[in-house]
Order: C-alpha cells, then sequence, then structure tokens
C-alpha cells in the first residue's frame, strides 16, 4: 500500500508540473515582452545552457537569503578545490543579482523546472561532482534523478518550517522515499533535526551545525565602500537609522517612530530598504502623505540635509548600507512576518532592533537573545525609546554593541565542517590544504 500511495502521490506531482507549463509559458513571454527578470536566461529553466563548465561542485541556492549564507562557504570551496569549478543555481533573478554581486569566478544558472526531461538535460550537461541544496528545495525529480546518476546530495543549513513540516506530515511516505535518497543532512537546529527524523531519514545522515549565516565577515573591500560613501554623501555629522527587509504596515511604524524622534534629532537621516523593491512606488507615496522629503538611492543622488529619507530600490547593498548605518531595525520582525536575518547588521557592530515575530529564524534570534546581542521591542513606544537612549546616551550604545561580535565568533565555522565532509565525496586530484 505504501508503495502505492507513493507512486500515486508521485504521478499526481508530474500531472500538476506539466499542467503549470502553459502559464509558466504565458509568464516568460511577458517577461520578453517587458524585457524583465526573466526575458535573456528563460531558456535555462528548461534545461538549455551556454558556455557552463563540466565536472563542477553545484550549490542550489534559491533565492537572496540563500544565497548570501553561502558566501562564506563558497570562499572557502574556491580555496580548498582550485582546480574544480563551482556552478551556482537560482530560481530568482534576486538571487542572481547576489551572485554577480558577490562571487568572481564562479558559473551561475537558472535551475530548470522539476520536470524529468529538462533535469536530466541539466544534469547531463553539467555532469556535477557533488550537489549542495541550501535549506528546503526538496525537487522530488531533481533529488531521484541525482542519485540514480550517484551524484552525491548534501543538504545543508537544513529547516523545515512549521507550515512545511504540517504538510509533509500528510504524504510522509512520499517524503521519506525523496530524503533517503539524500547523502547528508546538515540541520539548522534540533528542532529541524527532529523533524527529518519525523520524516523518515536515517540518524546517521543528519547532524545539526550552527546556521551558516553566523559565517558572515566584512572583506576589506566592504569596509572602504562603506566608508567612502559615507564621505562622499558628508554623513559623518548625520546619525543614521537603518530599516531593513521591511513589510507593508511595518514602514508606517517606522515612519511614525520617526516623526517623534526628528523632535530631537532633526538632521536624523531614515534609510528604508523594503524586502520587495517592487514596492518602491507605494513607499514614495507613504513619503508624500507623511510630509517626509526623500532620495531614491538608484538614482545616485546624495541625500542632502534637507533630504530626510533614503529610499533603497536595489538588490544586494544592504552590507554596504548597515556600513554607513549607526542603528539598525530588522523588518519582518515589527509585525508578524517572521523576522529577517539580522547577522549582516550585527557584524558591523551597531546596534541591532528586532520586534517579537521572529520565528523565521528562531535559532539565529535564540542565540542572539542568549547573547544579549539584540534590543527586543514590543511596541510602537519601547521602539521609540531604546532609538532615543542610543542617540542621547553614548554609554548605552557602546553598551549595546559590545556583545554583537562576540556572538558571531562563538557561532562561526559551519563551512568548514561543510567542506570536511564533502571532502570525502569529491574526487581529488590535489593535495588538500588547510582552511
Amino acid at each position: 500500500m505504501t508503495k502505492f500511495k507513493i507512486l500515486l502521490i508521485n504521478i499526481i506531482y508530474n500531472i500538476i508540473l506539466y499542467l503549470l507549463q502553459p502559464i509558466l509559458i504565458i509568464r516568460i513571454i511577458w517577461s520578453i515582452i517587458k524585457k524583465n527578470y526573466y526575458h535573456n536566461k528563460w531558456y535555462e529553466r528548461y534545461g538549455f545552457y551556454k558556455d557552463i563548465k563540466s565536472n563542477s561542485i553545484v550549490l542550489h541556492a534559491a533565492s537572496v537569503g540563500e544565497t548570501l549564507s553561502i558566501v562564506p562557504l563558497i570562499n572557502i570551496l574556491k580555496n580548498y578545490y582550485p582546480s574544480t569549478s563551482i556552478l551556482i543555481t537560482n530560481i530568482t533573478f534576486s538571487g542572481k543579482i547576489i551572485v554577480n554581486s558577490y562571487f568572481n569566478c564562479v558559473d551561475n544558472v537558472y535551475l530548470p523546472y522539476d520536470i524529468k526531461l529538462f533535469v536530466n538535460k541539466f544534469i547531463n550537461y553539467v555532469k556535477p561532482k557533488i550537489f549542495i541544496i541550501v535549506e528546503t528545495e526538496l525537487w522530488p525529480n531533481l533529488i531521484k534523478i541525482l542519485n540514480k546518476k550517484n551524484i552525491p546530495i548534501i543538504l545543508i543549513n537544513a529547516r523545515i518550517s512549521n507550515s512545511s513540516f504540517r504538510k509533509y506530515k500528510i504524504i510522509s511516505d512520499f517524503m521519506s522515499n525523496i530524503l533517503n535518497n539524500i547523502n547528508y543532512v546538515f540541520a539548522q537546529s534540533t528542532l529541524d533535526s527532529n523533524r527529518f527524523k519525523s520524516l523518515g531519514i536515517t540518524s546517521n545522515k543528519l547532524e545539526v551545525i550552527n546556521n551558516l549565516k553566523f559565517d558572515i565577515h566584512l572583506t576589506k573591500n566592504i569596509l572602504i565602500k562603506s566608508a567612502k560613501l559615507r564621505f562622499k554623501w558628508s554623513l559623518y555629522d548625520r546619525p543614521i537609522l537603518i530599516a531593513s527587509s521591511t513589510h507593508p504596515g511595518e514602514e508606517i511604524l517606522i515612519i511614525k517612530a520617526y516623526k517623534k524622534l526628528i523632535h530631537n534629532f532633526p538632521n536624523l537621516l531614515l534609510i528604508i530598504a523594503p524586502r520587495s523593491i517592487k514596492r518602491i512606488n507605494e513607499l514614495i507615496y507613504l513619503m508624500s502623505r507623511n510630509n517626509l522629503s526623500y532620495t531614491i538611492f538608484s538614482k545616485h543622488i546624495m541625500p542632502s540635509k534637507q533630504h530626510q529619507v533614503l529610499l533603497i530600490d536595489t538588490i544586494g547593498d544592504l552590507l554596504l548600507l548597515y556600513g554607513i548605518s549607526d542603528i539598525a531595525i530588522i523588518g519582518g520582525s515589527l509585525l508578524s512576518y517572521g523576522g529577517h536575518n539580522p547577522l549582516e547588521a550585527i557584524v558591523h557592530n551597531i546596534p541591532v532592533i528586532v520586534g517579537q515575530y521572529t520565528n523565521n529564524l528562531h535559532e539565529i534570534y535564540h542565540k542572539l537573545k542568549k547573547s544579549n546581542s539584540i534590543i527586543i521591542v514590543n511596541s510602537l513606544n519601547s521602539l521609540i525609546k531604546e532609538i532615543n537612549n542610543l542617540l542621547y546616551n553614548k554609554a548605552y550604545y557602546h553598551y549595546r554593541i559590545c556583545h554583537t561580535n562576540l556572538v558571531l565568533n562563538k557561532y562561526r565555522g559551519s563551512s568548514k565542517k561543510i567542506v570536511q565532509l564533502i571532502d570525502k565525496y569529491v574526487k581529488k586530484s590535489y593535495l588538500p590544504r588547510n582552511f
């Protein structure tokens, strides 16, 4: 009966994929007409590629967050395997922008749709040495075909959200069948590890390690660019508050706080970087409605003393912008969106303020709360009070930042552990290096 259920779910899954193709093709045609993100690389979703090296180490990072998390790992892999090409696959255009911004000498393509014909073309073209999946991109056909071709599959920074776990439990036999095609899983937390076990993966394939995001570090290039930007904009005499990865409703709260704060700090500059840059017109409308003067980052018009707000409409510049900021508010946490990664701000050694809603990155926030590395607010008044205290009281400001980088030093090192494991699977033609 179990085999029949697995077969039936597999048939239904593949039928749905084929039924979706007309909609996806219409979307691609529309992107070609509009010349937006898919228009020049759409064919990669169907397994057609140009000038991609074979016998690569392949890492699949769906979008921005996953791609940013593997920056330290990619740097170690490039040093440890200098003769092996590295290919990063994405699903979103924003993920590809991050690859182009952060990496040199790596190939980058879209992962094909999870249809057997397209996946086979992709694998036969690329011939991966190993396939590394970041977080939870569990594409059944891809995983089965890789396993059938005896290509090792490693799942890193693996997590299963509450909602995904509930859905997977309904089809637990099917998920168990998929998961046991994977060679090894590095889970983000004990909770995630237990969920993988509950879905049928064996314990000898599981290990809990710290989140890859803790391995973030600042390059000289980022530090120099941040310093140059603040000098160029003549911002050394202005306190700067950045609100990053914000969602609808959160900007309204932040603007209300800002309008209170400027009574005491009239030269305070507010930077708003929305989670989705497609919302930039919505934010422009908010500025007009609240009588706030603003400039837009992509216009390359430096914020003058008359500008109160800088709106960010680009992808991949947050690490740079944290470098010119004095205080960070992490979006997605003020309202019930689940919170976003605070470590890019923490690595710059600035106070980081978050709301109560941090379940998306539970393990990271648990460690940050435990080490007193973040400021938690639960209302508009507490948000205003904390920013006031940080701007007024230098002793309090320095007290808050003294804990920040300590937490990174404590939990770094997962990238090295991953490389040590995959070394067992990658055929080497050179001596291992110390790293």
